[in-house]
């Protein structure tokens, strides 16, 4: 590994092995490198350069990284990361198409038909729902998630200014879900 490449992936942090190949690392350097100690395996095909600054959100990275670029982080993970549930995840929630399977324990998945492109915010390394977006699924899939964690985040988010209806509302055309959001926004409206 040369000084650059070293560079690139410290920066990067966590990363997949397509990614180090698009910089010339193959699978057995990658090996060769995690035996000496130069880089962490942290999952089947995810990589940890050592001296990579992470912030707190780093098993979102790891789950965005072993999910695959469509992939985001959701339901209830994304509701605590915006302050707007008490309950902290056991798992950490993910939105992945819906015809995306895997067995890998410690994540709970939601298989969805909305647009993978909408109302999704990139952060540094990983994907997760907007605010608006995170409301809307939380309501979309109450029984997952639970009726009272989800009606309150709606209304926290709705008390706090985080959101507004007429974001929510946009964000319920944007993704289909108008049916949901007229279903409850009697509930919630403050």
């Amino acid at each position: 590994m040369n000084s650059q490449q070293e560079s690139k992936l410290k920066k990067l942090g966590i990363f997949n092995l397509t990614q180090a190949e698009e910089m010339g690392l193959s699978q057995q350097n990658l090996s060769r490198l995690v035996a000496a100690q130069k880089l962490k395996r942290v999952g089947h095909g995810i990589y940890l350069h050592p001296e990579a600054e992470l912030d707190q959100d780093v098993g979102f990275q790891i789950a965005c990284a072993k999910f695959g670029p469509e992939a985001a982080i959701g339901g209830l993970s994304a509701l605590f990361h915006y302050n707007l549930a008490e309950q902290v995840p056991g798992h950490v929630w993910v939105i992945v198409p819906a015809q995306k399977r895997s067995s890998i324990h410690g994540y709970k998945f939601i298989r969805t038909k909305t647009k993978m492109d909408r109302g999704i915010v990139d952060k540094k390394g990983y994907r997760i729902v907007s605010i608006e977006r995170a409301i809307l699924e939380g309501l979309k899939y109450i029984t997952k998630i639970g009726e009272r964690t989800a009606l309150k985040a709606a209304r926290d988010a709705l008390v706090k200014k985080q959101t507004t209806e007429l974001k929510l509302g946009k964000a319920a055309k944007e993704l289909g879900l108008e049916s949901v959001l007229a279903k409850y926004l009697e509930v919630i409206i403050p």
